[in-house]
């Protein structure tokens, strides 16, 4: 599985970056001058809000999963199919398309915006799924979308970060980090944080694209490969520090005024998944050569425990909610885990990985597996509720808006289920 996924990042990184030089404007991408109404900012000075999801995760500290409620049989709405790169990678034909790993789409206004692995950024009127626009952009958009000041944020395996109107769906501005962009960014105060697989954290102006600072946090190296490599973490922001985890499993704590490292702690191996920030602790999920779910002490990074109960690693971002935490693992589990102790209190199995990070909404956990369905389950007691089979594997992560469900499948389709 681990293979599979750095064949896959390999390929987009290296291969579609050098052979596609595509448009950046929806003009370019051979469609009419359309544009969404937006109404004025009311969010603040961040990319997060109580009402709506805005960004991976919901909120900087990565604890905020959407809102209910939540049907418990949502009916399919609208779909769509999603453009296609086809290339060759190591002398074999390929075929990308659909939501990538994080690929959670925001909503903002009437509207959803999600990002492609067939190389656009869609606008779509929320409830009816017409398409208002898209970008091409010049690569594969894998990671999932920011929203702040009706502008949006997306790394790209062209390795530039974009700015891009919502209203209109035109670039504003460009920053080429060197390298494939997973991470997702999120906005605090007025600064754009996001990482990357050239192994620099970043702090940005989310207006003009200007680089405040940037700080080597490694992952490239003797032993790296190119396409998963540096960090590919969405950092988690709180309370002046960033935090991020690159492919040797460091994680690293940064101060956002200055950039200078506070501390760095290890998981053990390379930390795809996001972490997550709830009260004093940071909560990480690494991969198969270190297969746990960790509690660290934010003020040190010391470890407070670890939790197994998966040999084949982690790809989904935990979900903190109360005294709980849950998290997909590549074992075809979905784990509870008791947040204070590291124990177990349940798991759901399904027939395939689950990279999916899973939201947790009006007392249920909605995710997808790659077994090509997506569930709903109770989140006190991980017993069925709903399953719904869509036409792939889901590696996607949901936005939950008003008990409306949009997510991707990786070959193709993106769906809208809701009342």
């Amino acid at each position: 599985m681990s293979e599979n996924r750095r064949d896959f990042l390999k390929g987009a990184g290296a291969s579609v970056a050098a052979t596609l030089l595509l448009g950046e404007s929806a003009k370019a991408a051979g469609h009419k001058e359309n544009s969404v109404e937006l109404p004025p900012w009311r969010y603040g000075t961040g990319s997060f809000a109580e009402d709506t999801v805005l960004m991976f995760r919901g909120n900087p500290t990565h604890t905020f999963y959407g809102t209910g409620p939540v049907p418990d049989a949502p009916k399919l709405k609208w779909k769509f199919r999603t453009s296609v790169i086809r290339n060759t990678v190591r002398g074999t034909p390929m075929i990308w398309t659909g939501t990538g790993w994080t690929g959670t789409a925001v909503k903002l206004g009437n509207y959803v915006f999600v990002g492609s692995v067939g190389g656009y950024v869609y606008a779509f009127e929320a409830i009816s799924g017409k398409m208002i626009w898209k970008l091409r952009g010049g690569g594969m958009f894998k990671g999932s979308l920011c929203a702040y000041d009706n502008k949006l944020y997306i790394g790209n395996t062209d390795n530039l970060l974009r700015c891009i109107d919502a209203a209109t769906g035109r670039t504003l501005w460009r920053h080429d980090t060197g390298r494939d962009l997973d991470s997702s960014p999120c906005v605090v105060d007025n600064r754009l944080y996001i990482a990357g697989e050239n192994g620099y954290a970043r702090c940005l102006s989310p207006q003009t694209g200007k680089l405040i600072w940037k700080t080597f946090m490694g992952g490239i190296g003797p032993g790296t490969r190119l396409g998963s490599n540096g960090s590919e973490t969405s950092p988690a922001i709180a309370d002046g520090d960033y935090y991020a985890v690159n492919y040797h499993g460091v994680m690293h704590c940064i101060d956002t005024k200055t950039g200078h490292i506070k501390w760095k702690t290890q998981t053990g191996d390379d930390t795809d998944a996001s972490p997550v920030v709830s009260g004093d602790f940071i909560y990480a999920a690494a991969e198969e050569k270190s297969s746990y779910l960790f509690s660290f002490a934010r003020a040190d990074g010391r470890e407070v425990w670890r939790y197994g109960g998966n040999k084949r690693g982690y790809w989904s971002t935990p979900a903190v909610v109360g005294d709980r935490i849950y998290v997909g693992g590549d074992d075809n589990k979905l784990h509870c885990v008791d947040a204070g102790s590291g124990k177990a209190v349940w798991t759901f199995q399904t027939g395939q990985a689950i990279w999916s990070s899973p939201c947790v909404v009006d007392g249920k956990v909605i995710f997808g597996s790659r077994d090509a369905h997506l569930y709903i389950i109770d989140a006190k007691t991980g017993t069925l509720i709903w399953k719904h089979r869509v036409d792939g594997r889901i590696i996607s992560s949901p936005c939950v808006v008003d008990g409306t469900i949009w997510i991707g499948t990786a070959t193709g389709w993106f769906y809208c289920f809701g009342k």
